[in-house]
């Protein structure tokens, strides 16, 4: 069985933890469990028999750049899982704490790949790689992810910039492209240019210096950043006459994907 597949359920004791959707069921029974115990139970759980550290759940649940108390975190958390699994008793059957070290996961895990597929039990000590541990090792660190972030919104800033000073040049540039409403067509991008560098302006210092929000505050904003980078994403066709109409087209078609790159680039900087 290769490594490289991706477990879809992990079965312990009488719970059944759907690692796609991220709900455990008890005996088919539908058991609440917020999402940072989720994470940390399919950590401990998918390193059966094996110690895992407070360090190693610290980097696998959150970001260098997220200002938290990791010991009261990880704590609060711990405290969350044997509450759902029952395993807050003297007689403790799940989970063993090492004080000072971490946790180790005693139960018998066993693995089904997809549904239908025969079960495979996990051997005590192994280390099953999860779909999010797959993906995370294409994810950009997070100082190279904030790096890039920052530079595409320095180049939003000056191409919005560049427009407002040629703005008296942007009707012969409308009329090549067939556009002759210009009551309309400047004004929406004198608008847009303005409200653009205002929101760029805000994720540079936001995102630059770190700001523990700027994460969610961007995954609000995204919805309105997809209609503004869509709209500038035709801008390369305004000057189709001195770089060619063919690479006008591959600057456009790259100013579509950028919204999507930001989101990706963001999901490195910071976690939910």
């Amino acid at each position: 069985m290769s490594d490289n597949q991706q477990p879809a359920l992990l079965r312990f004791d009488s719970f059944e933890l759907d690692l796609r959707t991220g709900e455990l069921q008890n005996n088919g029974i539908r058991v609440r469990l917020q999402d940072k115990p989720t994470k940390l139970l399919i950590l401990l759980a998918s390193r059966c028999g094996r110690l895992v550290t407070r360090d190693e759940i610290q980097k696998a649940l959150w970001r260098d750049s997220q200002f938290v108390e990791f010991d009261h975190a990880i704590n609060t958390a711990i405290k969350k899982i044997r509450e759902a699994l029952g395993d807050d008793q003297p007689d403790r059957r799940l989970l063993e704490t090492l004080p000072r070290k971490g946790y180790r996961f005693l139960g018998e895990v066993q693995v089904v790949r997809e549904a239908g597929d025969p079960v495979v039990p996990v051997p005590a000590g192994s280390v099953l790689r999860t779909e999010e541990e797959l993906e995370a090792e294409f994810t950009l660190p997070s100082k190279g992810a904030r790096a890039v972030f920052l530079f595409i919104q320095v180049g939003y800033v000056a191409m919005y910039s560049a427009a407002l000073y040629y703005v008296g040049d942007l009707e012969r540039a409308f009329g090549r492209l067939g556009v002759n409403s210009m009551s309309v067509a400047l004004p929406l991008v004198v608008v847009t240019a303005m409200s653009g560098v205002a929101v760029r302006l805000y994720l540079l210092s936001s995102v630059g210096l770190g700001h523990p929000a700027a994460g969610v505050k961007f995954k609000r904003l995204f919805p309105i950043l997809l209609i503004l980078d869509g709209l500038w994403a035709a801008s390369p066709l305004l000057v189709a006459h001195r770089i060619s109409f063919g690479l006008a087209l591959v600057g456009a078609a790259g100013l579509a994907y950028l919204p999507f790159s930001q989101r990706t680039l963001m999901d490195s900087i910071y976690t939910d």
